[in-house]
């Protein structure tokens, strides 16, 4: 009922797809209240999600306002922003991946903020091809290039290595 009637009738979510994030969240933590009511252990669940770059980088009052709530229970852990037309052929829109730690505040019990990981992962080796979409390269030894930069990007979030051009550690908030 408070999504802009001016886009579209009112069917486009200006939360950019964070509404279905706050939904799950809602429904972990619920889940852990009544599991620890019962006696039982909180779950730890992580939750990978592919949103458009402009749900975390906007800063439209719902949008800021649906952030903060989502850190007030979760944590966010990374940011990687994805290659131009990951999804070619079909939409183009700008994609990255947003990780949370669902259940699990953002902000530390005594103050602190928990520092995100921003992976900028815009060349993973694939070139697009018209009419067969994007297609994985190889070297001159047939190693895919693909597998060389994936092991890269993973090692860099794992370590949560901050590399020129390829990412960062942050604090953020929902602002």
């Amino acid at each position: 009922k408070n999504w802009d009637t001016k886009a579209k009738n009112g069917t486009t979510d200006p939360t950019k797809g964070l509404v279905f994030v706050q939904c799950i969240s809602d429904f972990i933590h619920k889940f852990n209240k009544e599991k620890i009511k019962d006696g039982g252990q909180k779950k730890e669940v992580v939750l990978a999600v592919l949103l458009p770059v402009a749900t975390a980088i906007g800063n439209v009052a719902l949008l800021t306002s649906i952030k903060e709530k989502l850190l007030e229970y979760n944590t966010l852990e990374a940011v990687f922003t994805l290659p131009n037309e990951i999804f070619y052929p079909g939409a183009s829109a700008s994609a990255c991946c947003m990780v949370f730690t669902l259940d699990k505040p953002h902000v530390n019990a005594d103050g602190t903020i928990n520092k995100t990981f921003f992976g900028y992962y815009k060349e993973d080796g694939h070139k697009k091809k018209k009419k067969l979409g994007r297609i994985e390269q190889f070297d001159s030894h047939n190693n895919s290039i693909w597998k060389t930069i994936e092991e890269e990007w993973l090692d860099l979030y794992r370590n949560k290595t901050v590399k020129d051009g390829m990412s960062a550690m942050q604090s953020v908030t929902g602002a």
